[in-house]
């Protein structure tokens, strides 16, 4: 079969060229995952010159580049010093690739190199790049020791490269490309007792220690001092090398040419990045000439290492680092960012955490604390998860002018490498920026800090909520050993955002919709959509801890979603709950109907309910209550429940079946039978038996079925909406006289002026309750204080009847289509045990409570 379609595609005529933009041609053949994300902040741009420090986009719009390349970029971008080194190369017209021949430009680069490296490094290998450095180095040291192991330090980057990736301390990169490979070991960083008891208890196992002198993609971390110097005694102690990777912090970037040329002397040093000048990709590795052996000589070569025009180039650069007062005013430099950006964390504490780094390599650490603004917000929820960094950057690029980006593994850490010749007012720029950055967050304004994402004139000014919740801090503190919960929330519909962060209260809908979806894209397998909402307590003698995860789409987004990825998001939702204690987890709204009422999520670390049994239980009592109220004879009464094939509207007709008059099934219009039919069927094996509750009459119930919702409406003095259709299905003119109407649905199936277009209705939420007094649950998700909707209710009911110690807890869980009654009487019985009543049930709308059973 594969040969077939293989020749096919040979015989077949070329394909006709299609012209693509540079742009489109990245997106689409380049990076189109990392497009995705970077698009999703507006962080895509396309620049068409770079001088220096600045870089203009395709719009003429220019940024000062503080990102720098990873300090790739010594001098800026475009140095004139180094393009005049390569200019000079076509003049001379040395031959570029001659290997195996005597290459000039790199012995003259490598004489350079070892007259300005710490003392004994007087051999070079030259590569390509840092990791291929890297790798050199762990090969140098392998041939040379003979031994297999590399001892290498926790958050450590050294490259991506297999070698290179075993060595990097990050186990969530490795994982899917064979690393780590044989032999490799880590410790934690800037700790020398780790480093002792790893080495001693392998005595001639490890061939090098593998450190970098500050670990650049691990969050810019400064050791203590000393560190380095402790590292060279034991490997002395223990026979194994000293390699120090220095692709990010050599030649010049620290204020010094070797930032371990203070504390050690290393048998192996790499530089690589600045080498380069910011215009050819080079590397070396420096060694001492006692561990080049001539098996690495021999066996270890590369075609392009060593180029001509690489080694020009690298010349140049040390040619300018020689320069006086260059080194000089790398320290002027960082005095002045480090001094500016410490003075802006002690004004802003709660969103930078620290200020660190040496010379400019500077690292500013945001706040991962959920309560960082005082209040409930996105903003929280992004600091939790790791994401503020990146919506700190987006917020600098596109307003500031200002390019920054995070450590690759130190997601919390703004890390800025501007070159070595950046300028006292171009440092006062990035500190004014920050400064405004900072204050945005601290004030909790959302609006301000992402309003360029939706549109000018979205970031203007923080809105507070007019009523509702009060503010609040989104987190508490679990007690130990409390059993805990979590339950999985989703805005209903574009304007609820709001209900989450109260500013965003002056979005307008369209721009809450693109909010969503713009974090939607930034979602990634590194990077989940779900994110944390706060968390609080709940009950009265028994008390629970529980956490709300949020994911940021509408119901109708959710809808949208294809099955397999509206279920992974779910799945994702449920692992960070779990991940962050939850003993059961509750889908909230359209998360429980987009994965088939959790079926489609397949097996869970934890018990998983959607809350629909309960919700059905308190809508039945709230039917039953407003029947009672308004002197409505229900074995007399018509009762239509709209979305009666779902399992809320199949349980509430079964708990109806013999109380009620007539019943009306209604499925959506053009939806399968099937679903109807077995709610007819759930309803008729309870007439069939005729077990009729103690005390109540007991009457055949009639039943039909239709899929027109305003029909049966008016033909019914009870209507119940459970329908998953996420708008009204009814309008005020579809009901009779002094109708008894409850909404389940979330988002409602009525129109929201229902209760003041029709005052003689009595117009109710279903599946709302109150919890029990003394919780402290007061989170925003669209509710008035001390209400939530009965599907969390469940959840927490479930969690309370664990603490309780209630041994069949987990058989409460709600799943799947068929709904037990048994559940939704013992869950009633549990929600009067602890304090839930129903929520807002009266006559014409009037405020009651009453037990939830």
């Amino acid at each position: 079969m594969v040969r077939r379609k293989l020749a096919a595609r040979g015989s077949s005529a070329p394909p006709t060229a299609v012209p693509v933009s540079g742009a489109e041609g990245y997106r689409r053949h380049v990076a189109p995952e990392l497009s995705r994300i970077l698009g999703a902040l507006d962080l895509d741009r396309s620049y068409r010159r770079g001088e220096g420090l600045r870089l203009t986009d395709a719009n003429g719009k220019v940024c000062l580049d503080f990102a720098g390349a990873y300090g790739a970029l010594p001098f800026g971008h475009n140095d004139p010093a180094m393009w005049a080194a390569v200019a000079r190369v076509p003049v001379d017209s040395p031959p570029g690739f001659i290997q195996p021949s005597v290459l000039e430009a790199a012995g003259e680069l490598a004489a350079r190199l070892v007259a300005i490296a710490p003392p004994g490094l007087d051999l070079v290998t030259f590569a390509n790049s840092g990791a291929e450095s890297v790798e050199a180095a762990l090969k140098l040291a392998r041939s040379a020791t003979g031994r297999l192991g590399i001892l290498a330090t926790k958050g450590g980057f050294h490259g991506k490269t297999l070698g290179a990736l075993s060595a990097t301390g990050r186990p969530d990169y490795q994982v899917d490309f064979g690393a780590p490979a044989e032999g490799f070991a880590w410790v934690p960083f800037d700790n020398l007792d780790a480093v002792r008891t790893a080495l001693a208890a392998a005595p001639g196992h490890f061939a090098a220690v593998i450190v970098e002198p500050i670990q650049g993609e691990g969050g810019v971390v400064v050791p203590a001092p000393g560190y380095l110097r402790g590292l060279r005694q034991l490997c002395d102690e223990h026979g194994s090398l000293l390699i120090v990777d220095e692709v990010q912090t050599g030649l010049g970037r620290t204020g010094s040419l070797f930032a371990s040329a203070d504390e050690a002397s290393p048998d192996i040093v790499t530089v690589a990045k600045a080498l380069g000048g910011g215009l050819l990709p080079i590397g070396a590795v420096l060694s001492r000439s006692d561990v080049h052996s001539e098996s690495f000589a021999l066996r270890h070569t590369s075609t392009f290492a060593g180029g001509t025009l690489a080694c020009r180039v690298g010349l140049a650069v040390l040619d300018r680092l020689a320069q006086p007062q260059l080194l000089a005013g790398v320290a002027e430099r960082s005095a002045q960012l480090l001094d500016g950006l410490r003075d802006i964390a002690r004004r802003y504490p709660a969103v930078i955490t620290d200020v660190r780094g040496r010379g400019l390599l500077i690292g500013v650490e945001l706040s991962g604390n959920l309560d960082l603004t005082g209040d409930q917000g996105l903003l929280g929820s992004l600091a939790e998860g790791g994401n503020l960094a990146m919506a700190v950057c987006s917020y600098l690029l596109n307003v500031e002018g200002l390019r920054l980006a995070p450590t690759l593994f130190g997601n919390t850490v703004l890390r800025m490498e501007p070159p070595l010749t950046v300028t006292a007012e171009e440092c006062d720029m990035l500190l004014a920026g920050m400064e405004r950055a900072a204050a945005m967050v601290a004030a909790g304004d959302t609006a301000a800090l992402l309003g360029h994402l939706v549109g000018p004139s979205a970031g203007t000014a923080l809105h507070r909520p007019a009523s509702g919740v009060a503010a609040r801090t989104p987190s508490r503190t679990p007690e130990p050993g409390r059993t805990r919960f979590a339950f999985v929330v989703h805005p209903l519909n574009p304007a609820s955002l709001a209900d989450f962060d109260p500013s965003l209260n002056g979005f307008t809908d369209a721009q809450h919709t693109e909010l969503l979806e713009r974090f939607d894209r930034a979602s990634s397998l590194l990077n989940p959509a779900p994110f944390v909402v706060g968390s609080g307590t709940v009950g009265g003698a028994t008390t629970v801890h529980g956490e709300l995860i949020g994911v940021p789409y509408t119901a109708e987004q959710l809808l949208s979603l294809p099955a397999a990825r509206a279920c992974a998001v779910i799945s994702d939702a449920v692992e960070l709950a779990t991940e962050r204690g939850a003993e059961i987890v509750g889908l909230g709204a359209y998360t429980s109907i987009v994965t088939s009422n959790a079926m489609g999520l397949g097996e869970q670390p934890v018990p998983v309910t959607t809350g629909n049994a309960f919700t059905a239980a308190a809508s039945v009592r709230a039917v039953l209550t407003a029947a009672t109220d308004r002197d409505v004879p229900l074995p007399d009464a018509t009762v239509a429940i709209i979305g009666a094939g779902g399992a809320i509207g199949r349980a509430i007709a079964v708990a109806l079946a013999g109380r009620v008059g007539r019943l009306l099934l209604i499925g959506r219009p053009g939806s399968r039978s099937a679903r109807l039919a077995d709610s007819v069927h759930a309803v008729e094996a309870v007439l069939r038996e005729a077990n009729a509750p103690a005390g109540e009459a007991w009457t055949d119930t009639a039943v039909e079925t239709g899929d027109d919702a305003p029909a049966a409406a008016r033909r019914a003095c009870v209507v119940i909406t459970a329908s998953s259709t996420p708008h009204a299905l009814l309008t005020a003119g579809d009901f009779t006289q002094d109708a008894i109407v409850c909404d389940v649905a979330q988002p409602p199936n009525l129109p929201a002026t229902l209760p003041r277009d029709r005052p003689d209705l009595a117009t109710f939420a279903g599946g709302m309750v109150t919890v029990p007094a003394g919780s402290d649950f007061d989170l925003r998700y669209g509710l008035p204080a001390g209400i939530t909707y009965a599907c969390m209710a469940e959840t927490m009911l479930l969690a309370l009847a664990k603490e309780s110690g209630v041994e069949d807890w987990q058989s409460l869980a709600s799943q799947g289509e068929a709904l037990s009654q048994d559940a939704l009487d013992r869950l009633g019985l549990l929600a009067d045990r602890h304090g839930f009543r129903l929520a807002g049930i009266g006559s014409r709308g009037a405020a009651n409570a009453e037990p939830a059973r």
